[in-house]
């Protein structure tokens, strides 16, 4: 599942991480990242659900003649009030299959950081245009967000419909291969 997010100008960072990709948490989530619920959107299907959000700050507007260069971060949050985890399914499932499931929302948290990773990369390499730069910044974020949803839907349909071993590792090793070129590219 995935969450829209804004466009945030300022003058400062929102952290004081000096990263291009800003993550929280640095790490691979646990299931104390999640809200324990009875139920999640009204359907006893659903085990658990995890939710992050991409936020995109401008830093710097850098003019270069014609056009201006943009100076972008993106922070990348999973949000533990809105990820979601059964109680039904802590309760009555072992250990395995509790970690499959976890391991498979981890998948989820990794789409949202490769979309922040891809906005900030093609933003670097973009030509902006002077008075119009927010709503070309704009343009770019809101089609890696719809890139996003529909990952985030692949993944589900290829990897829990019904569950896909073999296709969840296919995943793990696109996420791992993504990741490395996408931060070899930023500057």
């Amino acid at each position: 599942m995935w969450v829209c997010c804004f466009l945030a100008v300022g003058a400062e960072p929102l952290d004081n991480d000096d990263e291009k990709v800003a993550i929280t948490p640095k790490r691979t989530l646990e299931w104390k990242d999640f809200k324990t619920v009875k139920v999640i959107q009204g359907k006893t299907s659903i085990n658990a659900l995890c939710l992050s959000t991409c936020d995109i700050e401008i830093l710097k507007v850098i003019p270069k003649g014609n056009h201006v260069m943009l100076d972008v971060k993106a922070i990348v949050k999973h949000q533990n009030d809105l990820s979601l985890v059964t109680e039904s399914f802590l309760s009555s499932n072992d250990s395995d299959t509790k970690s499959q499931v976890l391991h498979h929302e981890n998948g989820h948290f990794l789409i949202a950081q490769i979309i922040g990773y891809r906005i900030v990369k093609e933003a670097q390499d973009y030509q902006f245009h002077p008075t119009n730069y927010k709503s070309q910044l704009n343009q770019i974020i809101n089609r890696h967000f719809r890139s996003w949803k529909q990952m985030d839907q692949l993944y589900d349909l290829e990897t829990t419909k019904p569950r896909n071993p073999s296709m969840q590792k296919k995943w793990d090793d696109y996420f791992k291969k993504e990741l490395e070129k996408l931060k070899s590219a930023i500057r």
